[in-house]
């Protein structure tokens, strides 16, 4: 495998048929990585540095912190950026080389995270925008993960989860809305095929997605017959309006006032 060198002289350096058919479908609307060895899903996982001479005459170099260590690299061919050396968090050791098409738009970017000397990840562009990023995510210096993008929004993914060279993991994030959502297929039984048993909704209810909340009724149900809304007899089905006089009022004793 070949690693790139991701510092430069510095006292400081040093993821059947539903799956089937998404995958077939996707593979048509994304490029391939060019890595790509078979339809089985075999991969080249060596991490293979670009080129960018940083040491090249034509080499502008720029010292942000006045450390007297460069920062920032724009290598240069023709008069035209071809590529760019980066230190993003200014330690001394590289972080980034970006590389630029004929337009000067960015066409690719060799990142190292883990600010180990190395790449973790690739990330390739047409005419500036993402369209896939290779990546290493078990510190094993070889490539596992493919990363598939349409219009910026990550749609696909394909791992290599043990490290043989093949695909046994595909990904298809389903919701524009939550990027935690995710349909994964897996091969279990080492066919380099999705297995139909091996399809999971990252975001179904069974892996705990919530469950809606059911809107509360419009109104609440009347009460039984017989029985007031508190559980208490009913009162009579008509009663005398205000101000009216009982019809056994003439039978009961006048009420005197006193003097």
């Amino acid at each position: 495998m070949t690693r790139f060198p991701l510092t430069w002289p510095s006292s400081r350096c040093s993821l059947v048929a539903l799956m089937t058919l998404f995958v077939a479908s996707c593979a048509s609307s994304t490029p391939a990585p060019s890595g790509a060895k078979s339809a089985t899903g075999e991969r080249d996982t060596a991490i293979v540095h670009e080129p960018c001479d940083k040491d090249s005459a034509s080499a502008e170099k720029v010292d942000v912190n006045g450390d007297r260590t460069p920062d920032i690299i724009h290598v240069k061919k023709d008069g035209r950026e071809v590529c760019r050396v980066v230190d993003l968090n200014l330690d001394g050791a590289i972080d980034a080389f970006i590389y630029y098409d004929a337009t000067g738009a960015e066409r690719r970017r060799e990142s190292d995270f883990d600010r180990d000397g190395r790449a973790d990840e690739i990330a390739h562009y047409e005419r500036g925008v993402v369209v896939l990023k290779e990546r290493e995510t078990n510190f094993d210096d070889k490539l596992d993960t493919w990363d598939y993008y349409e219009g910026t929004r990550l749609v696909r993914r394909e791992r290599d989860s043990d490290g043989d060279q093949i695909i046994d993991q595909w990904w298809q994030f389903n919701n524009p809305n939550d990027e935690r959502c995710a349909v994964v297929a897996t091969d279990q039984n080492a066919d380099g095929k999705p297995d139909p048993a091996g399809v999971v909704d990252l975001c179904a209810e069974s892996y705990g997605a919530p469950k809606p909340i059911a809107p509360p009724p419009s109104s609440a149900a009347p009460p039984a017959a017989g029985a007031s809304a508190a559980g208490q007899p009913a009162a009579p089905a008509s009663a005398a309006p205000a101000g009216s006089t009982p019809a056994n009022a003439a039978s009961q004793p006048a009420v005197t006032k006193g003097p």
